[in-house]
């Protein structure tokens, strides 16, 4: 794979508090099976093989505690680098940009993933595959099939209309793109297109850019209630 591009960089997304979670710490340090999220999501990018650079965006008050996380259980490369995220998740994203664009001169063959941090069952074929697929059509994302039926409810009271589930998605991540194009059209978006960004695919799907499906899997949870945290330690057991 590594030799039809030029180089591959993934953006690992960790900006939120997780205050859903409850608890002293943002959920993206809580630990699975004595092994922090962070730590597990990141070993994952380190251990596929095909990243060049990675970029971990936390809160600015937590950057030297993940460092020293990721230092305490060697989670820590050459190309591993912790940064400031910022305010929402578009913050983070053009944070992760102009990192990677300030260290490295981009060429229309690299590649960026973007990745939540807090799903920590990333698999070696999720990576490949969504790599493989932006390298094809310029832009992918993890998804699997619905398993439930889904209504649409303007008050949340009353069903409007069901969806046909043989059409419908749960989008993961990750989410890879062409890196020139991303930034490209990242940097062009107003404020008010920046507001209705609820994830990556979104960038490029504003201004009209084809985002294909790529594996995902039930087990690439993200683990946002503390009602996941048994369920994420029944999948450590065999991760």
């Amino acid at each position: 794979m590594k030799g039809l591009i030029s180089m591959i960089y993934a953006a690992i997304l960790a900006g939120g508090k997780g205050t859903r979670m409850g608890g002293d710490l943002p959920k993206q340090f809580l630990e699975i099976k004595g092994i922090p999220i962070v730590v597990r999501t990141v070993r994952a990018f380190i251990g596929c093989g095909i990243v060049d650079g990675i970029v971990l965006c936390v809160p600015r008050d937590y950057m030297e505690y993940t460092r020293e996380v990721l230092d305490k259980y060697h989670a820590t490369a050459g190309n591993v680098t912790v940064i400031e995220g910022g305010a929402d998740r578009t913050g983070s994203l053009e944070n992760a940009c102009r990192f990677f664009r300030s260290k490295n001169e981009i060429s229309p063959e690299d590649i960026l993933i973007t990745h939540d941090c807090v799903r920590p069952f990333v698999s070696d074929e999720m990576i490949f595959s969504s790599v493989n697929a932006a390298m094809l059509y310029g832009g992918a994302t993890a998804a699997i099939p619905c398993v439930d039926t889904i209504c649409v409810s303007a008050d949340g009271k009353v069903i409007e209309s069901v969806p046909d589930r043989s059409k419908l998605y749960s989008v993961q991540t990750p989410q890879t793109f062409a890196f020139q194009d991303f930034c490209e059209i990242l940097f062009s978006l107003t404020d008010e297109e920046k507001a209705r960004v609820t994830d990556a695919s979104a960038v490029f799907r504003m201004r009209g850019r084809k985002v294909v499906l790529s594996l995902g899997s039930h087990s690439n949870i993200k683990i946002t209630h503390p009602s996941d945290i048994p369920l994420a330690e029944k999948l450590s057991e065999t991760f």
